[in-house]
């Protein structure tokens, strides 16, 4: 719904066409600008067996190479299929994504060659960036037309993007002239800068600039996409006298920020340790508020020092630990989000979920908590959100996954139980519960016990269920509330 909205308040923001007699690039940039149409699927957070009615949306593709655009990764989550229009052309063209980075929220898309005709004019994407200048946006319409709007870079940043935990550079324009959130292409003196991807009621854009594009398209390169670097660490400042002295810190060393938390994954969770003081990375000294001089975006905060680097690459921090500084070096890492404790998002795939006697227990994520509407932060159970706000990065051997009891389907056999919900699992008949491929093997454990037992963090009650009902009742209760099948737990 978000994004149809979004669609129809672009379109009524939509300026005159331009034609080929103004004095900008629009005619050239037709060769190289795509509209892309988006039709997308979803699936219910609380009712995960449940498909979302399919919506459409669209985007704005930029050419990369003959057959090929990027987008925003935002443009196409969830995508069922994606067709291009080009502006030589009056029919659509079948495309797939062939790389997606929710981190660096870039996406690159293949059209089809058999139906591509001419192929598009690749875009040499410039990094060069003039804070105060004036830049020019492009996109093309449904109906083939090239559209422009102005605007002026008003800063350089660090941010995370709409989706993702992950802060990376972002070029922010002011002024805009038109709503920019889906990938129309920034330019600097007519030079590709960047793609759009957000902008908000104050006439501002974030912009994806060509440091983070041509990272991304090196990496694609060689068939094997890595990644960028993630942050492996949480700092704090690092301000008060007392605490540099408590440090024993010499006072002529006024730099660096302290390292009050370690993930168990991401970069520098090898090998920096809680109470580090870290005071440079690859030669760039940090403030006590953890930002650093850069020659060409001015003051920005450290994680561009890791986010723009490509996992493997090798990277090193100069630390102040013992009383003493010390050079470390290790490898830039990153990870997949489902590797996370508690998922910063779920994309792509029906989430996980399996029913016991109308038990519904699920895994913990973002996107399951952001399912209860807006201010959902003010409504998450404190125990819940704990996990969210402090443990989300620290998976371990022992807890790899968050699994609750969102709520039973009242039925006879959990009679008693309708009103439990948001509960923690944490043993399923006395085995503890790491992640929901353990559900299955707890429940085929003591076979010749007569209940299924499921106990639950902070004393909640248990759940006591009759194994020789639970058959009959699980095909009662996908008949009376339309389940299609009782579990999905991915391999």
């Amino acid at each position: 719904m978000k994004k149809i909205i979004n669609i129809i308040a672009f379109i009524l923001l939509l300026p005159f066409p331009v034609f080929a007699g103004d004095t900008d690039i629009s005619e050239t940039m037709k060769n190289s600008i795509v509209y892309l149409q988006i039709s997308y699927y979803g699936y219910e957070q609380y009712q995960p067996w449940k498909n979302r009615d399919l919506t459409e949306g669209f985007g704005v593709g930029c050419a990369v190479a003959g057959n090929q655009v990027i987008t925003t990764a935002y443009n196409v989550a969830n995508a069922a299929f994606i067709r291009v229009k080009k502006a030589d052309r009056n029919d659509y063209i079948q495309a797939k994504i062939t790389v997606i980075d929710y981190e660096c929220n870039l996406a690159l898309i293949e059209l089809d060659s058999n139906s591509l005709g001419k192929p598009l004019v690749p875009l040499i994407f410039s990094e060069k960036y003039k804070k105060g200048a004036g830049v020019n946006f492009y996109w093309l319409s449904v109906g083939s037309q090239m559209y422009s709007g102005r605007g002026f870079l008003d800063r350089a940043a660090v941010d995370s993007s709409t989706i993702s935990f992950s802060q990376i550079l972002t070029f922010v324009a002011a002024g805009i002239s038109d709503s920019t959130a889906s990938g129309q292409l920034y330019c600097l003196d007519n030079k590709p800068l960047g793609i759009a991807s957000w902008s908000n009621e104050n006439k501002e854009a974030g912009i994806i600039p060509a440091k983070v594009i041509n990272r991304f398209l090196a990496d694609v390169k060689d068939g094997t996409y890595n990644g960028i670097g993630s942050v492996g660490f949480e700092v704090s400042r690092l301000l008060e006298p007392a605490m540099r002295k408590y440090l024993k810190m010499p006072d002529d060393l006024q730099n660096g920020i302290y390292i009050s938390d370690i993930y168990t994954i991401g970069t520098g969770s090898d090998i920096l340790k809680s109470g580090d003081v870290l005071l440079s990375i690859d030669g760039f000294e940090l403030n006590p508020y953890g930002r650093f001089k850069h020659p060409q975006f001015d003051i920005i905060s450290f994680d561009y020092l890791i986010t723009n680097k490509t996992a493997g690459e090798k990277i090193s921090f100069e630390i102040w630990r013992d009383g003493k500084k010390q050079l470390i070096e290790t490898l830039v890492k990153n990870f997949d989000v489902s590797r996370m404790l508690v998922p910063w998002y779920e994309l792509d795939r029906q989430p996980e979920y399996i029913i016991i006697g109308g038990c519904i227990f699920q895994k913990l994520t973002k996107s399951y908590l952001a399912g209860r509407g807006g201010d959902w932060q003010g409504k998450v159970e404190p125990h819940i959100y704990n996990y969210l706000l402090n443990e989300a990065f620290k998976p371990t051997g022992e807890r790899k996954e968050i699994i609750v009891l969102s709520y039973c389907l009242p039925a006879n056999i959990n009679l008693g139980y309708h009103n439990l919900s948001q509960f923690v699992v944490d043993s399923i008949n006395g085995m503890k519960i790491r992640s929901m491929k353990d559900i299955p093997v707890a429940l085929a454990l003591n076979p010749q016990a007569k209940y299924d037992v499921i106990e639950f963090e902070m004393e909640q009650p248990a759940i006591v269920l009759d194994r020789s009902q639970l058959n009959s009742a699980g095909l009662e209760i996908a008949k009376n509330y339309g389940i299609d099948k009782l579990s999905n737990i991915n391999p």
